[in-house]
């Protein structure tokens, strides 16, 4: 999205020093290797679940043709830059790929998407990891009646590569739509699961009821682990003021339903653009709305969860510290797989009283803890940029288990562009037990359940034994923090060992009475 982060860029007008938080910067920044001219590497970035393999799109490469590159651990900070997808026959490859990407979990299916393919049109080109070398697997997208749809403006993946979930914004004089693809043995459907299964309708598979206006639906798309749940951001809906839709199914082939109404978020101020970005947690239960209008540009999130499939937004909206006009605060944002961890980017900036702000943009952390949502340290930003203009946010990924982030700066060293990879490491602690395994009373025959409760870094393993405290000859029970006992006739001792890989710890001793019954006269004969 070229054309957007340059027209960004002379909006923004603040700036911000970089400061120290939990995240840390894991090595130099990401540039790959082998761009032509200008390409915006990190427009677009995704990471797999153990957050080892990072893609990072770079959609103005070589004049607008665009392309991705694929970062691992092992091979250092140069990537691989994916073989250019197949541009449509007679025009000018100025496709845009690497306007988005998604990784599938293992890392081994990536999906990169080009909203000016096709003049406009859009598509995705689907890309598979096979012997160590990607290839490519398939071009899609969905039909259209007439006009441009750019679609690929946003994609994602299920966990297992198997559903593909493609956003077009300008579907339908910018109502927008998106569109579904599923992979069945290796091979992708020709035309996406649309309504009835109508196969090549005019139509995409989710448009939005209650749409006002030009809304954008599929400017951000998002996909739950199994491919189930989807989420639909419309920045443009109600005159600026934005929304997201849920759709969900029963499975593959199953259509595809609106979910409740659209989501708002309370407490916007102005034309928030809700829906800029969207996440979804593994389950699709949680959803992460952005909003980088909100509030004079200053931006904003909003989290909603699902019961019963009821959605009600959860607390207020989060604005992070030093919330200030034109931060865009955001413009992208991404869920951990439990929805408990938030990193949400803005390519803007802090206010600045002598100069001109540079936009070198910051990334922020949000964590819930039982259901309240607070911001984790501070909003922070990766070194070695080699401009001011960054816009450090424009994009950003998170691992499954929250602990690697990813973040875009697509204007960093004059518009080539760049990625940063952040890492939280591992609180480490020794088990302890927070509730002890309480002794009880049973009548003669019964049996007990005993429990135990316990903290400290996972994953915790449980060893029940019969006895005193410490004394290990017999061992009875599973790896579980319950134990039920067998019938029992006699008063007996029990307790349990909890270990980690940083130590282990002995419970109490949890005593399990059965009282000695007196004897009992069941008959009187009389003397003799």
């Amino acid at each position: 999205m070229p054309g957007r982060y340059v027209s960004m860029l002379a909006a923004l007008i603040c700036t911000a020093a970089p400061v120290q938080a939990q995240f840390s910067q894991a090595g130099n920044k990401l540039v790959g290797a082998g761009s032509v001219g200008a390409p915006l590497q990190g427009t677009s970035v995704a990471v797999s679940a153990d957050g080892s393999t990072v893609v990072v799109g770079g959609p103005a490469d070589s004049n607008g043709a665009g392309a991705a590159w694929v970062y691992t651990r092992t091979n250092g900070a140069q990537g691989v830059k994916l073989p250019l997808g197949t541009p449509i026959a007679g025009f000018t490859p100025v496709a845009g790929q690497g306007s988005s990407v998604a990784v599938s979990a293992d890392g081994t299916t990536v999906v990169v998407g080009g909203m000016n393919d096709n003049g406009g049109t859009g598509a995705m080109w689907m890309y598979s990891l096979v012997n160590g070398v990607w290839t490519q697997q398939a071009k899609l997208w969905g039909t259209v009646l007439a006009g441009i749809s750019h679609q690929g403006i946003s994609v994602s993946l299920s966990a297992d590569g198997n559903t593909a979930l493609i956003g077009g914004d300008l579907y339908n004089n910018e109502t927008g739509g998106a569109w579904v693809f599923s992979r069945f043995n290796g091979a992708w459907s020709k035309f996406s699961d649309e309504p009835q299964n109508c196969g090549g309708c005019p139509v995409p598979t989710m448009q939005g009821i209650g749409t006002l206006g030009t809304a954008h639906l599929g400017a951000s798309v998002a996909l739950s682990a199994d491919g189930n749940t989807a989420l639909l951001g419309a920045p443009g809906d109600n005159s600026g003021a934005g929304a997201a839709w849920i759709f969900t199914r029963a499975g593959v082939g199953s259509p595809w339903i609106q979910q409740g109404n659209k989501l708002t978020g309370s407490g916007a101020i102005g034309n928030a653009a809700q829906g800029s970005s969207v996440a979804l947690s593994t389950d699709g239960s949680t959803a992460l709305i952005g909003g980088s209008g909100d509030n004079n540009n200053a931006g904003a999130v909003w989290v909603f969860t699902r019961s019963n499939g009821q959605w009600t937004q959860q607390g207020g909206k989060l604005v992070g510290t030093d919330s200030a006009p034109s931060r865009y605060l955001g413009q992208s944002a991404a869920l951990s797989a439990d929805g408990n961890t938030a990193v949400v980017g803005g390519p803007g900036a802090l206010v600045s009283t002598f100069s001109r702000p540079h936009a070198i943009g910051s990334t922020w952390v949000f964590m819930r803890n039982n259901g309240v949502w607070t911001q984790q340290g501070l909003e922070f930003q990766g070194s070695g940029a080699a401009t001011n203009d960054a816009l450090q946010g424009s994009a950003v990924a998170i691992s499954s288990d929250g602990r690697t982030a990813v973040v875009g700066g697509p204007v960093d060293n004059n518009n080539t562009g760049a990625a940063w990879v952040f890492t939280q490491p591992v609180v480490t602690s020794p088990p302890v037990i927070t509730t002890q395994p309480a002794s009880t009373t049973i009548a003669s025959g019964q049996t007990a359940t005993l429990n135990v409760a316990a903290g400290g870094t996972a994953p915790l393993a449980y060893q029940w034994y019969q006895g005193a405290s410490g004394n290990i000859s017999t061992p009875v029970g599973t790896n579980s923090s319950t134990y039920m006992t067998p019938a029992l006739t006699s008063t007996t001792s029990y307790w349990v060992l909890v270990t980690n890989p940083y130590g282990s710890v002995n419970s109490s001793t949890a005593v399990v009475t059965v009282p000695v019954s007196a004897p009992v006269i069941t008959q009187v004969s009389n003397a003799a």
